[in-house]
């Protein structure tokens, strides 16, 4: 159900929210955007392998 609020008090409510979330510190941040940027890169790699082997079969089916 929706409940028709202020602004001010929905500002207020989503600062009090934002208080009570467990922010992460700055070597959790770094440790998974290092994991991410890593994974990113090997599916990276292996795309780009895919792609160039279908690209050599290509060029020798039509050879």
């Amino acid at each position: 159900m929706m409940v028709n609020l202020s602004p001010a008090k929905f500002i207020g409510t989503t600062v009090e929210e934002g208080k009570k979330v467990i922010w992460p510190n700055r070597e959790l941040v770094i440790r998974h955007t290092v994991m991410v940027v890593v994974t990113i890169g090997i599916g990276v790699l292996i795309f780009a392998g895919v792609d160039f082997g279908f690209q050599k079969l290509v060029l020798l089916a039509i050879k």
